[in-house]
């Protein structure tokens, strides 16, 4: 297992190189807007959480590995509801209309956000629990980028508010470095870990496809941040939505 977790390693560096990260560095930028792509993540933040109770975990079990998975499952699986009240914080938790909120979540704006879920259930359901602690091991690096990113603007927004940003800030920032699985045990007994020949071809088929999901995935927030504005994040997703309404 030592070879994947260096070959993860090595795509990680890549995609922490990506221009949103370049952008979340820039002091000059609100961090409103930095955050401003909040609503864009909604579907993967829920779809994550069902990712772990439905596909990844499975319970009883006697294999060491999937009780790896197990554990961690059950660490993941509500970080959604920080994500919802960061939105309220931020002040763009707006009242619409059912309609409408059903238009921007399966919109062009969500495209990459809400395919998680079947892209990762094709590769894990079922799966050899080894490609399922693969699984997570893609997300937990890359979220751990994610999250040291937006950190500072989720900071400077707890300066000016007085309140905690539990999901963009230093709370999830500090859950996603103190997992179990990534416990300096934990880590040495993934690194020990045999790999079955009959799988690796297909786990490092899965780890081309997942970070090519989660590149096009930070690529959409960009997108959303450099042409909506924090002031009405929503205006534009409304103006081009409704034009495409039936008469």
């Amino acid at each position: 297992m030592k070879s994947i977790l260096e070959l993860i390693e090595k795509k990680n560096q890549e995609y922490a190189q990506l221009p949103f990260f370049k952008y979340m560095e820039d002091e000059t930028i609100n961090p409103r807007q930095k955050l401003a792509f909040a609503p864009v993540i909604a579907p993967l933040a829920m779809e994550f959480s069902e990712l772990c109770k439905r596909i990844l975990r499975d319970e009883p079990t006697t294999d060491y590995i999937q009780e790896m998975v197990n554990v961690h499952t059950h660490e993941e699986h509500f970080h959604w509801q920080w994500l919802l009240e960061d939105m309220e914080k931020m002040g763009i938790d707006y009242p619409m209309r059912f309609s409408d909120a059903v238009r921007f979540l399966w919109s062009e704006h969500t495209l990459v956000s809400r395919s998680m879920l079947p892209l990762f259930e094709r590769y894990t359901r079922g799966a050899h629990p080894i490609i399922k602690l693969v699984a997570i091991e893609v997300s937990e690096v890359t979220a751990n980028v994610f999250f040291r990113s937006t950190k500072y603007a989720a900071l400077q927004l707890q300066e000016t508010t007085q309140a905690e940003f539990r999901y963009f800030g230093m709370r999830h920032n500090h859950i996603e470095n103190t997992h179990t699985l990534h416990t300096p045990a934990s880590l040495q007994t993934m690194r020990d870990i045999e790999v079955p020949e009959e799988i690796r071809q297909q786990i490092l088929e899965f780890i081309d496809v997942a970070f090519e999901y989660f590149t096009d995935l930070i690529d959409e927030f960009f997108a959303y941040i450099t042409t909506h504005s924090y002031q009405e994040p929503f205006a534009r997703v409304y103006q081009s939505e409704r034009s495409l309404r039936p008469v």
